[in-house]
């Protein structure tokens, strides 16, 4: 292998390696919490699932019954065209255990006027993901 292609290789398995190439980002606990609410803003249950902890998914009966569950509280987001909007996000890390103090501008699409309310996320670390474990 010559060096040109020897040094091609090397960079292509250090990037690969990081993460860069395959197109998914880290799991954070702030990037969950902003997953959470891109799936509620585009009324996607399974995205919303995708982000909660096997605990408030097996304590809501299982997947499928969170699923019809959600599907409902989407719909009713729909109907009454609310927009969830993070306008800062901090967050601390204990071990598995993570905070994340959020707060929210919420409005139907076109309003000009919008509630502001603050909402905190506790999570753990699940599988290597963080998960939403409450919200309080």
């Amino acid at each position: 292998m010559g060096k040109p292609l020897y040094v091609l290789f090397l960079i292509t398995i250090v990037v690969t390696a990081s993460g860069c190439l395959s197109g998914e980002e880290e799991s954070t606990p702030e990037n969950t919490v902003e997953k959470y609410y891109e799936g509620l803003n585009d009324r996607d249950p399974e995205q919303i699932i995708d982000v909660l902890s096997e605990d408030v998914i097996d304590s809501a009966g299982g997947e499928k019954n969170l699923l019809a569950t959600l599907q409902g509280t989407v719909d009713d987001l729909e109907e009454n065209s609310l927009v969830f909007e993070i306008e800062e996000m901090t967050s601390s890390i204990i071990g598995l255990q993570a905070i994340v103090e959020a707060h929210l501008k919420i409005y139907p699409k076109g309003a000009t006027e919008a509630s502001r309310i603050p909402y905190t996320f506790y999570l753990k670390l699940e599988d290597g993901a963080w998960k939403i474990q409450d919200i309080g």
